[in-house]
């Protein structure tokens, strides 16, 4: 019962979204409670799996993997280094149906047409032009939030703030051991867009939301407890930019 209506509650939200790419931000905990309230404990798998089926064998699922030890010098290993980004995350790294991609810092979990190709993929920088970032807006990817803010999951920012070199943040590079899917270790470097910390800059999205409902690219509901949120990166994008722009590259936020 429970599981059918947040299958309908999703099928409400996101339409036919078969043959797209679905990038799921989220936090499950309130989830979780809500299934209390129908007398079951879920399995979150099923969720997963709900989620594959919206977007299809033609479509991606896909969620970040990302740990920050990297940038402490701490070894990164392909199969071992965990996830800091909740319990889906943390689940599909344990699944032999999704594959992780390369980036020992921004790190995506993916099950789709497209995951060998994402998985085959290392570039160096982050957020850079090449990274699964900018993929993102080419094939019109959208962002599930499962009751998160944007301020704390809306990483895809940093890209459009580095493809306009806004000025409260510079390229860092950070150096640590890899071991790779092969077992490998080597020493590499990768690099990061990073704030600097001396400069108190107002750089905050979650006021964006009206204006992504203003302009259309977002929808919402509310599944008993639990908010969710549907943004189309592109168009995301894009509005991002503009903000950005209008205050010279030196803060990001929209003041409603």
């Amino acid at each position: 019962m429970f599981l059918d209506k947040f299958k309908k509650t999703m099928h409400a939200l996101c339409g036919d979204i078969n043959g797209k790419t679905l990038f799921v931000s989220s936090d499950v905990s309130t989830l979780l409670s809500d299934s209390l309230e129908f007398g079951v404990m879920i399995d979150l798998n099923e969720i997963i799996d709900l989620l594959y089926k919206l977007v299809g064998e033609q479509g991606n699922l896909i969620f970040p993997t990302y740990n920050w030890d990297f940038c402490k010098g701490i070894t990164f290993d392909y199969y071992k280094t965990k996830s800091r980004t909740g319990a889906l995350p943390r689940i599909v790294l344990k699944r032999k149906d999704f594959i992780r991609t390369q980036h020992p810092i921004y790190s995506f979990a993916v099950k789709g047409k497209d995951a060998d190709f994402l998985a085959s993929l290392d570039y160096r920088d982050a957020f850079g032009a090449d990274s699964i970032f900018a993929w993102f807006a080419k094939v019109k990817a959208q962002n599930l939030f499962i009751n998160v803010p944007y301020q704390h999951s809306a990483t895809f920012v940093h890209h459009i703030e580095e493809k306009n070199k806004v000025n409260y943040r510079f390229i860092k590079n950070f150096t640590a051991d890899y071991i790779d899917k092969n077992g490998l270790l080597s020493n590499k470097t990768y690099s990061m867009f990073v704030r600097y910390l001396d400069r108190e800059i107002i750089t905050t999205v979650d006021p964006m939301h009206e204006v992504f409902l203003d302009k259309g690219i977002v929808k919402e509901t509310k599944f008993i407890n639990t908010k969710l949120r549907l943004l189309d990166m592109q168009k995301a994008y894009m509005v991002v930019e503009e903000n950005i722009v209008l205050h010279n590259c030196d803060r990001l936020v929209i003041i409603n």
